[in-house]
């Protein structure tokens, strides 16, 4: 499932990436490992605000529909 679809404080974990290399090399350099934890802490106007580890990152839709979680 896409991160975009992962509700208002629900927690995943980073299954994967569906998007380029180069993209996938900079989610991983923000913290988004696969088997890592993530928290969705808001949602305002299409842009997520996610908690991995212990950093906060703004995600844009397009993006979070990129990174696969379970």
């Amino acid at each position: 499932m896409p991160l975009a679809l992962v509700g208002i404080g629900q927690k995943c974990i980073v299954k994967g990436f569906a998007c380029s290399c180069e993209v996938r090399m900079r989610m991983v350099n923000m913290g988004f490992i696969p088997g890592s934890l993530v928290e969705v802490m808001s949602r305002v106007n299409g842009t997520l605000l996610v908690r991995v580890g212990q950093s906060r990152l703004m995600l844009d839709c397009c993006l979070a529909t990129q990174i696969q979680v379970i």
